[in-house]
């Protein structure tokens, strides 16, 4: 080895060596830092004796920089603690909303751990509203007097005045959480897990109306919060009540078309056709719903699973026509049908309910009229989400809405184009759906040519007679 190699991997060697004894810089942070906790700890109201401790964490340059200390309590009284690397410093008791320490007093070099132990008490002023108010805030002054950083803790300060409406419109929340838990068990959702949160928050607003405002406050929050969680637990509720009762349908008519397709022979009928198509349309909704149901979209989730029934209801419809046309006895499990699986309306049973839980599908916003543009079914059936039974027997009585009418519209090019399947595909559907959806359109597809290949062969029959 020549000795300019030498002395280029001796050099090497140096710089990393250098490199190595360089301290790390260190990653401290000027923000304040502050934790602790107030007695009482909800909110108090105008009157009420507050106590609060607090610890702020610093981090001074200089003794130029500085903490102003603040609160809207009235008559406060401070009593600071300086806490360098573990060594207390107590100061003495002072009075004031603002109070002010130095950089003379907090800043020493070559501290690791920098803290000020604030102790507080004060009496909640008179307030011409309840509002939120500073219990305490911190603010860091650098070397030129200007704001490094703040940190506060705030509290609503209770005007007593204000509780009766704000006990009032609790009331009226859990009046209307009572209305929908009774709306949704007369479809027959289970309720008993929101009757729970209903019993909590009806006992707490009970024993608000005797107590003092800051408890009465307290109280009236939780309220809310066991009408928030009931109002949650509905929803969930209802969207798996809505799915579980369009999985009913769609099996029921999975056995009615196996019915009269396997044990009637009425596989090439017309009507058996509009029959599946109008279950295709049920099942490829009721995907939709179920995904919306995994991600926690529950609203949707119930939209979705209302429409699915709708679809299966129709279908329904149509096997009751060709069973009494053809004079058949189809199977069909009456409580299925007959049943009432959605929502009556929240302004009909109560009109003056506002939780927001009514979870009506609203058509316009879904892929229903699309997917009914691709088969050509149902887009004039009229279909009402609220009694799935009358609906049923509406269309059966509608002579414009016929399976021959329905077929007519398949077969007069009154179906879709490539473009609906491109709306479909950019709605709020996962590939994985759309893959679903996309089964169950070629097997309408399929359904469709071999309609037409019996429709032919039987032409072709007829004219061989």
């Amino acid at each position: 080895m020549n000795r300019g190699r030498l002395i280029f991997y001796a050099l090497i060697i140096s710089i990393i060596a250098t490199l190595c004894m360089i301290p790390p810089v260190s990653a401290g942070s000027d923000e304040l830092k502050m934790w602790g906790y107030s007695n009482p700890s909800g909110n108090p109201a105008q009157g009420d004796e507050v106590y609060a401790l607090y610890t702020v964490e610093y981090d001074f340059d200089s003794d130029q920089e500085s903490l102003m200390f603040y609160t809207d309590l009235y008559n406060p009284v401070w009593k600071f603690t300086i806490i360098l690397d573990g060594v207390e410093h107590v100061k003495p008791k002072i009075s004031g909303r603002y109070e002010t320490l130095s950089g003379f007093e907090l800043y020493y070099p070559r501290t690791y751990q920098t803290y000020v132990r604030a102790e507080l008490t004060g009496t909640v002023p008179t307030t011409a509203a309840t509002g939120e108010y500073k219990l305490i805030e911190v603010t860091h002054f650098d070397a030129a007097g200007n704001t490094e950083s703040t940190a506060k803790e705030t509290r609503i300060f209770i005007n007593p005045a204000d509780m009766a409406g704000i006990q009032g419109s609790t009331e009226v929340l859990l009046s209307n959480l009572r209305a929908d838990i009774d709306r949704y068990a007369s479809v027959g959702v289970d309720t008993s897990a929101a009757e729970e949160k209903f019993t909590l928050a009806n006992n707490a607003v009970a024993t608000a109306k005797t107590s003092t405002a800051s408890v009465q406050n307290a109280l009236l929050d939780s309220a809310k919060g066991y009408i928030a969680e009931a109002n949650e637990i509905l929803k969930k509720a209802y969207a798996e009540h809505a799915i579980n009762a369009a999985k009913k349908k769609t099996a029921s008519l999975d056995s009615i078309i196996n019915y009269f397709e396997v044990t009637k022979g009425l596989a090439s009928d017309k009507s058996v056709w509009v029959i599946k198509s109008y279950n295709d349309n049920a099942k490829t909704l009721l995907v939709l719903a179920e995904e919306k149901y995994s991600s926690g979209s529950m609203d949707a989730a119930a939209e979705y699973a209302v429409l699915s029934q709708n679809k299966a209801d129709e279908g329904y419809s149509c096997a009751r026509s060709l069973n009494s046309e053809q004079g058949l006895n189809m199977p069909a499990d009456g409580s299925v049908w007959s049943a009432a699986t959605v929502l009556p309306s929240a302004s009909t049973a109560n009109p003056s309910t506002s939780s927001g839980n009514t979870a009506q599908p609203t058509q316009s916003t879904s892929p229903l009229d699309l997917l009914e543009s691709l088969s050509g079914i149902g887009s004039g059936s009229g279909s009402s989400s609220g009694s799935s039974s009358s609906s049923a027997s509406q269309s059966s009585s509608d002579k414009s809405s016929s399976p021959l009418s329905q077929i007519d519209q398949l077969t007069g090019g009154n179906g879709g184009t490539i473009s609906d399947i491109d709306d479909i595909l950019h709605s709020e559907v996962s590939v994985e759906s759309t893959i679903k959806i996309f089964t169950a359109i070629y097997s309408f597809l399929v359904s469709v040519v071999d309609f037409l290949m019996n429709a032919a062969s039987g032409l072709s029959s007829a004219a061989n007679m």
